[in-house]
């Protein structure tokens, strides 16, 4: 988890994509508490396995101990069953790393219910990865869609892309196409990787995004994937979206959650990329792909990996073709 959790912010600072003075604390802030987790709990199972009363260590001196001392079964002498009773179910979920919630930060901040809650799981937390289709001849996980070192993830539930969210979904369409919009403004597909949950058959989603215009910028730049699961163990479900509001969920390289919203609320991301991302310094060209070659932060990425200079290749928005 430290290494997950660091290298992707020390990349896209490195790269001059995020904030320095905001990004790189948030490591400190998150792997902290967690590791004096891992050191109280393995410390407290040890003595019960030695059979010792020596205190545990206190990294809580200058605090109530409230925090730091969360997940910390003591054991007593004697007790044996009761200890490993409440230990794993205390810790059960942490120790699989299914269960480690980090504290609010710039890229985690604390859920707001001043407009509702988008979804069930808080911010800080690892994203769910529910069962989804690709196509009509494949099935795969939500964290197969969500790949990249360094790319942020926005997972659009979008239900059957009718009804009373339409409007919405109409919205976030035209702001991911706006050169003022913040997909546009922090550089589109070369730093987010958009995904269109939908609850509909592959076919009536690709009708739908054909003849319906107003959707023209999910269809240019979104992975489509369908949610196909029975009602009570679907994506929506997963994430305790509602149907008929929807909800972006921006899920952080490291694959935890890092804010959400509903789909009429899409303004609040431009304040929370704001916070520690830096804009573009030019304008991004429409597209992740450019015939065959992959657009990254400025430069051309080739089939074997290799980048080359815009000044040396000259893309032609228009034609989307490398001259």
């Amino acid at each position: 988890m430290d290494s997950s959790n660091l290298a992707w912010k020390i990349g896209m600072c490195a790269r001059g994509l995020a904030k320095i003075s905001t990004l790189v604390p948030t490591y400190d802030l998150e792997r902290r508490q967690h590791a004096h987790r891992i050191i109280r709990i393995s410390g407290s199972y040890l003595r019960f396995v030695c059979g010792s009363d020596i205190p545990l260590a206190d990294f809580d001196s200058d605090g109530d101990g409230s925090k730091q001392n969360s997940g910390v079964v003591r054991y007593e002498i004697g007790k044996d069953h009761e200890f490993l009773r409440d230990f794993f179910s205390t810790n059960g979920q942490f120790i699989l790393g299914v269960d480690a919630p980090y504290d609010s930060s710039a890229i985690s901040p604390a859920s707001s219910s001043a407009k509702g809650v988008a979804i069930g799981p808080r911010n800080g937390v690892r994203a769910p990865n529910p069962r989804l289709c690709f196509s009509t001849r494949s099935t795969g996980y939500l964290y197969d869609a969500l790949i990249g070192a360094d790319i942020i993830h926005m997972v659009i539930f979008a239900s059957d892309l009718g009804g009373p969210m339409r409007k919405a979904l109409t919205s976030l369409s035209s702001e991911l196409e706006s050169p003022q919009g913040f997909f546009q403004k922090y550089g589109a597909r070369s730093r987010f990787n958009p995904v269109l949950v939908c609850k509909a058959l592959p076919s009536e989603v690709a009708l739908i995004l054909d003849v319906d215009e107003q959707l023209a910028g999910l269809k240019e730049y979104c992975t489509l994937l369908y949610d196909d699961r029975a009602p009570d163990e679907d994506a929506h479900s997963c994430y305790e979206v509602s149907h008929a509001r929807g909800a972006v969920v921006v899920v952080r390289p490291d694959l935890w959650i890092g804010t959400s919203c509903f789909l009429d609320d899409v303004d609040s991301l431009e304040k929370y990329f704001g916070e520690w991302l830096l804009p573009v310094p030019r304008p991004a060209v429409k597209g992740a792909y450019v015939n065959g070659l992959a657009k990254h932060n400025g430069s051309v990425k080739g089939a074997n990996g290799s980048f080359t200079s815009p000044s040396s290749e000259v893309l032609t928005e228009g034609s989307k073709s490398v001259g």
